[in-house]
């Protein structure tokens, strides 16, 4: 069985790791293959990080589609290799429509995956969800437990929606999200400064975020914007992706060079 203190105890990531430890431990027992819930797939590499050393198992992170912006992992024992495109195709995941005509009022991801959660999903049971203009969106979720959505009619801004489940391979998958180098001159190490650069986002917009509790830091919610950060940091904004702080180098007139990885 894993231990769980020893691998969780330096982790930035806890619950997500804890998570992936107990189906580690099922994989084990039972000889078969067990999947955690959707998470970011840049924390889902990250935490995989502490599992390098246990040669008794393998993993694979997948979403749905190759560039997926949020994943889940498969744990399955060494001595029990499932090849790749059958894991795949054994996706435990359904694709989703939903459908209204918004017009010119077009709803954000975030108003499709809030009206997901208020009517009985979970948030680890949600991946990627995308727009289609002003016709609705398009999402990967978990294929447990969800018939109750399948043509139901439900409003998002007053207008009227329909959901229906439909296979993977139905939906129009989005174009990936390429890793990006961005440079800037900042005039502090302020978290809110180096936010709304990375994720070229206003600084205003970026404190109601970080007041909403939508920023990460290094794994964990922070809630003040004036925190100074260093070379290594890794930020995350929901649904806007990561970035992590690659140099800081101060200038003679006192201002700061920035170096970003955008993921």
């Amino acid at each position: 069985m894993v231990d769980l203190k020893k691998i969780s105890e330096n982790s930035n990531y806890k619950s997500e790791t804890q998570e992936l430890i107990n189906i580690a431990n099922l994989a084990y027992k039972h000889w078969e293959t067990y999947w955690t819930g959707f998470n970011s797939t840049y924390v889902c590499e990250e935490i995989l990080k502490d599992f390098e050393n246990l040669n008794d198992f393998k993993f694979f992170v997948y979403g749905g589609f190759s560039s997926s912006q949020r994943s889940r992992i498969a744990c399955f024992r060494e001595d029990n290799i499932i090849e790749e495109e059958l894991l795949k195709s054994n996706f435990p995941a359904q694709g989703i429509q939903i459908n209204g005509n918004f017009l010119f009022d077009n709803p954000t991801q975030d108003d499709f995956r809030s009206l997901l959660i208020e009517n009985g999903l979970i948030k680890k049971k949600i991946g990627d969800i995308w727009t289609i203009g002003d016709r609705g969106a398009q999402g990967i979720i978990d294929n447990l437990d969800i018939d109750y959505l399948n043509e139901k009619i439900f409003y998002l801004r007053d207008v009227k929606v329909k959901i229906n489940l439909v296979d993977i391979d139905q939906l129009q998958i989005p174009t990936g999200r390429l890793k990006k180098l961005v440079n800037t001159v900042e005039a502090s190490t302020r978290l809110d400064a180096i936010a709304s650069a990375g994720f070229r986002i206003s600084r205003t917009k970026i404190n109601e975020r970080i007041e909403n509790g939508m920023l990460k830091l290094n794994g964990s919610k922070v809630n003040k914007p004036t925190i100074n950060l260093k070379i290594g940091d890794k930020l995350e904004l929901e649904n806007k992706g990561f970035i992590e702080i690659l140099n800081l180098e101060i200038t003679k007139r006192e201002r700061w060079k920035v170096k970003l990885l955008r993921k």
